[in-house]
Formats: C-alpha cells, sequence, structure tokens
C-alpha cells in the first residue's frame, strides 16, 4: 500500500528525483527540482523549495519549512518588496539527519550527517556532523555520539547497511464494551 502511495506522490508532484523508497506527507508544497536518498521521510506540511538535496534515511518532521536566501534589503531607494533577491544557493542535508518539527532550514546550509535539528529552530548556517541543534538561531545544544570511535562506527554501518530496520508496531484496540 505504501508502494502504491509514493508511487502516486511522486507522480503527482511531478519528482523524478526522488528516490521510490521516500515517503511524503500530504499536504504539503515540494519543489520539483527536490533531490532525495533512500528511505526519507518527509512529514504533514513541509514547504521545500528549490535546490534542496536530501540524502538517505533523513527525518523531516511535520511543519518543516526549506526556505530560500533573504531580499535585497539594502538597495538605497527601493522598496523591499521591489529589491530583488540574490541567486538562490543548494541546501544539502546530509545522511541520517533529523529536522524536527516546524523548524526552518535557511538556503545555503548544510546539515551535516547524523544532525538533529530540534523543532522550531531555525538553521541559518552549516551544522557540524552529529551534533545537535536548536533555537533561534540554531546553536549547537549537544552531540548525537560522544566518541570518535561511535562516529566512525555509525558511519560504517551506515555506508554498509549493517542496521537493524526498527518499526515500531502497531497496537490492536481491543474492542469497546458497550
Amino acid at each position: 500500500m505504501h508502494t502504491l502511495y509514493r508511487f502516486l506522490v511522486r507522480r503527482g508532484l511531478r519528482l523524478s528525483a526522488v528516490h521510490p523508497t521516500t515517503l511524503i506527507g500530504l499536504p504539503g508544497t515540494i519543489s520539483r527540482d527536490l533531490i532525495t536518498g533512500r528511505d526519507c521521510f518527509i512529514g504533514f506540511n513541509a514547504r521545500i523549495g528549490p535546490k534542496v538535496q536530501l540524502g538517505d534515511y533523513v527525518l523531516i518532521g511535520p511543519g518543516v519549512l526549506f526556505t530560500g536566501d533573504d531580499h535585497n534589503f539594502r538597495t538605497v531607494g527601493t522598496p523591499v518588496i521591489f529589491s530583488g533577491r540574490p541567486p538562490l544557493r543548494p541546501t544539502v542535508v546530509d545522511d541520517d539527519v533529523w529536522i524536527g518539527a516546524r523548524a526552518i532550514i535557511l538556503s545555503g546550509t548544510r546539515i551535516g550527517m547524523g544532525a538533529i535539528v530540534a523543532a522550531g529552530s531555525l538553521v541559518n548556517k552549516d551544522v557540524p556532523d552529529f551534533a545537535i541543534v536548536g533555537g533561534v538561531p540554531a546553536k549547537v545544544i549537544g552531540r548525537r555520539f560522544e566518541s570518535e570511535a561511535d562516529q566512525d562506527a555509525h558511519r560504517a554501518a551506515l555506508a554498509t547497511g549493517d542496521f537493524e530496520r526498527r518499526r515500531v508496531a502497531r497496537k490492536k484496540l481491543a474492542p469497546s464494551a458497550p
């Protein structure tokens, strides 16, 4: 069932560079040039602008916004609404990244491998590998793995696909009593 849904969403949104295993929650707004790796999830109401590339195993929460650069607001004698925008820079999200609900990712940023972006954060600068960032603007608040050995082991597991794929078991509801 998910396979058919994924196919219909990719076809309906004309997403030719989205991997067949990517699951997109609708409604949402996704640019046609989105590129994704394997096993990505894009939550409901996500808005992904142009020039965004997602690695493998990326998890994007509901309401996340990937948006463009700023306006040219420093043009003397021109109202901001007419000032135009700078050229759009690509945004790259590396493998195994989790972006929490309603985070805002500005274009031209890179979110490193294994990073976690807290819900509601504003990412306006690059995020290092395995960093946990949060806030407005986002700042490093922790590390996903403390040791280099753990980071290297995690990289190796992702590269070889040698990891367990866990799914949350759905609980069956007991029939209600009359």
